[in-house]
């Protein structure tokens, strides 16, 4: 996510929370002032749907107006209901959506289209049964498509060159050896950033990227960590309390194996722990010295993707193999290299980035050109053990899931997946891989979106160094002579306070709903931004007062 780049599209905390939908928010002249500076570039995008008249047509209810749904949607269950197919048993129709499309393979979806396809004309396995194609009004509703071709190796090798250049010319990287991943991302940064980054890593600087190849060196598939580690990862991991702050990154790798290994992925593409112990650290090596967009949110964001999935074991289990490991790969990479700027301050100051990427989701794109180019490393690859149809399908979705982060993309890709998926059992909800792609997608971004769903003394402290890089980057902006972004200014008790609320109200809580017409069991997550709105009201109306020092002791609850 472009740092939380339309956090102050909001409405006004003070006001009423009653049911009205986004696209009147929109409309009104409170939206319409705090939406004027959007990164709307990433719009052009034709393969983006458009939702209507509106960023956010046909919305879905924004906070406190969920209760009148609850009786219609008993939080999803119709999801779990059997519906009646005449003669066709369950088993027989599980077997005919899980067979009736694989990724990769489909005519159709979210992710890139090789272009000796051509998008409908691509081959179909002779003897597999495929899922009948969309509707004109589904296809319509696709949430994006790429087709990077030959530019795609072109920005691969030019972005290898410069590295490499950069690498010789940059005085800080004299110390390091010139291929290795710090060399070339320390070379974009200063003497004091470089120091800052060094003194809170660690030793992690000097471990990030272990030699070794192929068959040499490997841990076995649980020997990154102990059985009795994992089972006390797994009881740490399965809360939304987590308190990443307190964990060292040695522990966070362990953290990150552990959900891999839970989700069956490690046994399933015999993922070496050496190669996903140098991933890891090399993407958190990846990050700027910034107070919110460094390795924590990164891990977070992988955290709670793993876990809204986990917690909604049918879904979960009707996605496949490279749907997961995509997600989750897609997820700790989806904001490495971030300099804890957004898409708009980079493309008026004609950043590098934004000319490199032409304006359209200049982070997202860097981010996953990021990615890969740490996979590309052998001692970095996790993905070495895939067949090239596994690779394509786990590269498709990676792609997509991190695209989708852009928030530019927020409204046409909630309005989408609620159009898409509402009335659906969970067996059509994942029937192709168009429909699993948007499910991952969606999971990533309502991850990278989710710090109001987490109990209040993480959502505070995570809002803080929100508010924090805010203020930094007004900082660099007046500066460099740019107009400032407004929701950045004035970012005090009570200017936090009215962000935060309008972030709940128009982002989170909204995907939030949509997400849980696929994902029925996120009752806590409602609760938690229930009880951190009125804690956040409670700060707006009483400024002086700081919420930190509130007697508000469940909210942890």
């Amino acid at each position: 996510m472009s740092s939380d780049d339309e956090r102050g599209t909001g409405r006004s905390a003070s006001g009423s929370r009653s049911g009205k939908g986004v696209g009147h928010l929109m409309n009104s002249s409170f939206g319409y002032m705090s939406t004027r500076n959007l990164d709307k570039t990433h719009l052009a995008n034709p393969m983006i749907a458009p939702s209507g008249d509106s960023p956010a047509a046909d919305a879905i209810p924004l906070s406190r107006s969920r209760s009148s749904r609850r009786q219609t949607d008993s939080l999803g269950a119709g999801l779990h209901s059997s519906r009646s197919f005449d003669a066709e048993s369950e088993e027989e129709r599980i077997s005919r959506y899980n067979s009736s499309s694989h990724n990769g393979l489909d005519d159709y979806g979210v992710g890139y289209v090789e272009e000796n396809k051509g998008g409908s004309g691509a081959q179909v396995t002779p003897g597999r049964a495929t899922a009948a194609p969309p509707s004109p009004q589904d296809v319509s509703y696709k949430v994006m498509g790429h087709n990077f071709g030959k530019a795609k190796v072109q920005i691969h090798m030019q972005s290898r060159d410069d590295s490499a250049q950069d690498v010789r010319d940059s005085p800080v990287a004299a110390s390091l050896n010139p291929g290795s991943l710090e060399a070339a991302y320390l070379s974009k940064r200063d003497a004091g950033e470089v120091e800052s980054l060094k003194k809170r890593s660690g030793s992690s600087w000097s471990g990030s990227s272990r030699g070794g190849h192929e068959g040499e060196g490997e841990r076995a598939a649980m020997e990154l960590i102990s059985e009795e580690q994992h089972e006390d990862n797994l009881r740490r991991l399965s809360t939304l309390d987590l308190e990443v702050w307190d964990l060292s990154q040695e522990e966070l790798v362990g953290m990150a194996w552990t959900m891999f290994h839970d989700a069956g992925l490690v046994e399933e593409f015999q993922i070496p722990a050496e190669k996903f112990e140098n991933f890891v650290r090399a993407v958190f090596a990846t990050a700027h010295d910034v107070p919110y967009h460094n390795h924590y949110h990164y891990f977070v964001v992988l955290h709670t993707s793993w876990l809204l999935l986990r917690t909604n074991p049918i879904v979960m289990q009707n996605l496949t193999k490279t749907d997961l490991l995509g997600c989750f790969v897609g997820a700790i990479g989806h904001d490495a290299d971030h300099p804890g700027l957004t898409n708009s301050f980079l493309s008026i100051t004609r950043h590098w980035l934004s000319v490199r990427y032409n304006d359209l989701s200049v982070l997202e794109n860097h981010h996953c050109a990021t990615t890969y180019d740490i996979l590309s490393r052998p001692e970095c690859n996790v993905l070495c053990n895939l067949n090239p149809e596994d690779w394509k399908a786990t590269r498709n979705v990676v792609i997509s899931a991190i695209l989708n982060t852009d928030m530019a993309r927020h409204f046409n890709l909630v309005a989408n997946f609620d159009k898409m998926f509402r009335g659906r059992t969970t067996y059509e909800c994942c029937a192709n891989r168009n429909l699993r792609n948007q499910i991952v997608s969606m999971v990533v971004h309502c991850a990278d979106i989710s710090n109001p769903v987490k109990p209040w003394p993480v959502c505070r402290k995570f809002a803080d160094s929100v508010a924090e890089e805010f203020r930094r980057q007004v900082r660099l902006e007046k500066k460099s002579g740019v107009p400032c972004t407004p929701h950045m200014l004035g970012l005090n008790q009570k200017g936090q306070a009215k962000m935060e609320l309008g972030f709940i109200d128009v982002f989170t809580w909204p995907a939030m709903v949509a997400l849980n017409e696929v994902l029925p069991n996120l009752e806590g997550c409602f609760q938690n931004m229930e009880r951190n709105r009125d804690a956040w009201q409670e700060v707006l109306d009483n400024p002086q007062i700081s919420s930190r020092t509130s007697s508000r002791s469940d909210l942890s609850g």
